[in-house]
């Protein structure tokens, strides 16, 4: 209590290998609404304590009567200690997570995917037949019929570029994916499970309970009441809740904490950093079609004299740079793991048609320069190879051109990329890369991507000399690509292969 006013209730859940009972409240938020004059109360059964002033509270921007009558209209402090409307009577929230729930149920049903309501979703519809009133999101989950954890996430990057092209906002975590809708922002949680060998499902974000939800325990799928629809749950509900939420499941607990709370995790179900990129990466260029002008690297490198006859352009997202690098040169391939961004490039690297019967004739019988784009893994050896050796056709050196790429990628996709780039380069070929630094990564981000690292550049140049390189250019700091209100600092290195 707050000078005589409720603020929230908690039920004591008994404390796992001691006596006693244990019980939290989450209210980061209510110090937007009280300084430190109030009196802050607790009160358990019959008994009230006094609790110290907050005195490191500060001038607050709402009066207790605000509070006081957000309260009373249904507001609540939710799980993360935010204000909100309670879930369960805030029908806009609810009808708008119905409809993505349905439709990332169909695109999900086209990749043999069946969803269904999971975690606090599951519990509240389950307890109550009604959303948890402070939750602050929407949970469902599907089970894989794999059991080999690479497979299984395969799926989830598979089923994410799915989502993404029926134009969702795809974020991937460690133990699920986010899906937003872009026009409501209301978002859901989508995990994925999977059972091992021995049967037991497995909930990579882990579970609370000691008794685990074995695939002898599944009967199918059965609807169950959500405030007021009929959304799929597991048959044998009561099982997996408990599985999920332990044996005290049926007690409200507002301040449970998964942190804390938590039995299990499975990491071997993870997202690792090359899923979680390239689910990134499927995102951006479904919800960025447009091809910007050539990056200032591209400006840099064509001009430093050190760009070959033949390009490749590495990690080539939509081709913005390389029709620049195109300029010039006898041919330019660029090649991307990303296939949304791939098409992008295909389809702008189409010539429209001229219009002179004359001009068209003219450009059969002139040498044009060749420029391609091909979906694959740099780090495949074979892969690679392939494409160098079909890159130098005719004569002439060749470059490989890597506009943030290596901080793109992890460090043994790096070491698998330049040991077969050595391998096959010729002496006089050369290599560029720009890439965030280690100084970057202290500095403001506008793009979350989890996936990103930030590499020391003595660590490149180290590792390129070791491989045969001289080092030809170096340019690094701020102020070389900004873009979007972000100033990244930067690493510019070209280096060539020696005889």
């Amino acid at each position: 209590m707050a000078d005589g006013l409720p603020l929230a209730g908690n039920w004591g859940i008994p404390a796992p290998d001691r006596d006693g009972q244990r019980f939290r409240f989450n209210l980061s938020h209510i110090w937007s609404y009280i300084g430190s004059q109030a009196r802050l109360q607790l009160r358990a059964n019959d008994i009230t304590a006094d609790l110290p002033p907050p005195a490191f509270a500060g001038v607050p921007k709402f009066s207790l009567e605000e509070l006081r009558q957000k309260l009373e209209t249904g507001h609540v402090f939710n799980e993360k200690g935010r204000l909100q409307l309670s879930k369960t009577v805030d029908t806009a929230w609810q009808n708008a997570m119905f409809t993505l729930f349905d439709s990332i149920s169909t695109i999900l049903a086209t990749k043999g995917l069946k969803l269904f309501v999971l975690y606090g979703t599951l519990l509240g519809a389950y307890r109550n037949g009604n959303f948890i009133g402070h939750d602050h999101d929407f949970d469902a989950g599907y089970i894989s019929d794999h059991t080999d954890p690479a497979k299984v996430v395969a799926e989830l990057v598979d089923a994410s570029k799915a989502l993404s092209d029926h134009g969702y906002r795809v974020a991937c975590k460690l133990s699920c994916i986010l899906v937003t809708d872009p026009k409501t922002n209301v978002a859901i949680d989508v995990f994925h499970t999977f059972y091992d060998g021995n049967g037991k499902l497995l909930l990579p974000f882990g579970i609370c309970g000691t008794r685990h939800f074995m695939r002898s325990d599944f009967r199918g799928y059965a609807d169950i009441n959500l405030a007021g629809r009929k959304v799929p749950a597991i048959a044998d509900t009561e099982a997996l809740v408990e599985s999920i939420y332990g044996p005290h499941w049926k007690t409200p607990n507002p301040g449970h904490n998964w942190e804390l709370d938590r039995t299990e995790r499975y990491p071997q179900g993870y997202a690792r950093q090359y899923h979680r990129g390239a689910i990134y990466w499927n995102d951006y260029y479904a919800h960025n079609r447009k091809i910007l002008p050539p990056s200032s690297f591209a400006r840099f490198v064509s001009g430093s004299g050190h760009l070959r006859r033949h390009v490749v352009d590495l990690g080539c997202g939509n081709g913005r740079d390389s029709a620049f690098l195109m300029t010039g040169r006898q041919t330019v391939i660029g090649i991307d793991s990303c296939s949304t961004a791939i098409r992008a490039a295909q389809a702008h690297a189409v010539p429209k048609p001229r219009k002179s019967f004359r001009r068209a004739l003219k450009d059969l019988f002139r040498r044009r320069p060749a420029l391609s784009f091909v979906h694959g893994d740099i780090a495949d050896s074979e892969t690679l190879a392939r494409l160098l050796r079909t890159a130098r056709r005719g004569k002439g050196g060749l470059t490989l051109y890597g506009r943030f790429l290596l901080h793109a990628i992890t460090r043994i996709q790096q070491d698998a990329f330049l040991a077969c780039a050595s391998k096959e380069l010729r002496a006089g070929d050369t290599v560029a890369f720009e890439f965030r630094t280690d100084q970057d990564e202290p500095l403001a981000k506008k793009r979350k991507f989890g996936g990103r690292r930030f590499i020391r550049p003595q660590a490149v140049e180290r590792q390129m000399a070791e491989l045969g390189f001289q080092l030809l250019e170096r340019q690094e700091g701020t102020g070389l690509s900004p873009h979007l209100g972000e100033n990244p600092y930067l690493c510019r290195l070209i280096f060539m292969k020696k005889g």
